[in-house]
């Protein structure tokens, strides 16, 4: 991003409660902060169902398919944790998809007790799933109720409402239907500033280009952060930004306290020059210990550990980025040190920043034309 819109989007964060992610791309989350660091409850198996029809979208099935099974993969020789996949349909057999792609499926009646659940997104309006397949929304409703993991993607969020478990709670949909969604179902929290929301142990997803950032952070609930840092970066040309920075024991930045919330804003104006903790708290009118006691509450962290955060944060976008080299980088995001820099880097990601930028750009599509 631009340094200009940088600002400007820095400016429109002022108006905003909800801090992002990552300080370039605001207030596109919302997720519990009691909640961040959840327990899948997922034992030594992990059993994922996805229910399948023909208006479904394929890749809201597919693409969490391979980054949990490049997960479980992953660990292979580190860990016990297995995984299954599974797809379920109305009445099971071959179910082709509007993109022409044919799915096994199992019937819905085989469909006992799973921990996690995706639901897809549908293709066109979803009035006619919910007429053609109440049967999902019945299966859906149980999975809920027994307190299962349940991952809805895009306009897939109809037929989760359809259930009638969510009055009261947070969701969000694909843009097109948020008018229809509201219409619909004026019991529900839709929140249509959110790409993903967090209920209780209901996630929804705004679209498929989303779900790889919540998937993300998944893999490190189900597996480990080892396996959740090697998904990230084989997938780190298409994630755009992560659902946590690092995806256990990360900072939270989305919470309900507007005190922290405007020091996290203030800590990323200039990544290069942080404010010390007296300097912070006289801006924001409180004393340095209330500052640093309600910010290890709400962030998880200590504001100098936070700030570590956002700089390796910013230092992994620049080495996808840009040409700088790594001791630009490193005096770009305010670690002047290169040795330094290189060491937390690491600690932080495996890798040293130069390794990083190579894994990362062997993956970036760069096509070849024939020669005229």
């Amino acid at each position: 991003m631009a340094p200009q819109a940088n600002r400007d989007a820095l400016a429109a964060s002022k108006n905003i409660k909800c801090v992002s992610v990552r300080w370039t791309a605001l207030s596109t989350m919302r997720i519990q902060p009691y909640i961040m660091l959840m327990s899948p409850n997922i034992g030594s198996s992990c059993r994922i169902a996805a229910l399948v029809h023909e208006h479904m979208l394929a890749s809201s099935v597919t693409l969490p398919m391979e980054i949990l099974t490049g997960a479980a993969q992953s660990m292979e020789r580190f860990s016990r944790q297995s995984l299954s996949f599974e797809c379920f349909s109305s009445g099971g057999g071959p179910v082709a998809v509007g993109s022409g792609l044919t799915i096994a499926t199992q019937s819905l009646e085989a469909l006992d007790h799973f921990d996690l659940m995706i639901i897809p997104a549908i293709w066109r309006h979803p009035g006619r799933v919910l007429r053609k397949h109440p049967d999902h929304v019945q299966q859906i409703s149980r999975h809920v109720a027994r307190g299962g993991l349940t991952v809805s993607v895009g306009s897939g969020t109809f037929l989760l409402a359809e259930t009638g478990t969510m009055a009261g709670r947070s969701v969000t949909t694909h843009w097109q239907w948020f008018d229809t969604f509201a219409r619909r179902y004026p019991d529900i929290k839709l929140e249509r500033q959110q790409l993903i929301t967090q209920s209780e142990r209901v996630f929804c997803v705004s679209s498929v280009n989303s779900v790889a950032d919540l998937m993300v952070y998944l893999c490190a609930e189900i597996f480990s952060i080892r396996a959740a840092r090697h998904i990230e970066n084989q997938f780190s040309p298409e994630i755009r930004q992560r659902f946590s920075p690092s995806p256990v024991g990360a900072p939270r930045d989305l919470h309900g306290d507007e005190l922290v919330a405007d020091a996290q804003t203030e800590i990323a104006k200039d990544l290069r020059c942080v404010p010390s903790v007296p300097n912070l708290a006289e801006r924001l009118g409180v004393s340095g210990r209330t500052l640093a006691r309600r910010f290890k509450m709400a962030a998880g962290l200590s504001i100098g550990d936070y700030a570590l955060q956002r700089r390796l944060d910013e230092a992994q976008s620049l080495l996808r980025r840009t040409n700088l080299s790594v001791t630009e980088v490193a005096d770009a995001v305010g670690l002047t040190d290169p040795s330094h820099f290189t060491r937390v880097f690491k600690k932080q990601l495996g890798l040293t920043p130069t390794r990083y930028r190579t894994a990362v750009r062997e993956k970036t599509f760069s096509p070849e034309y024939p020669s005229s």
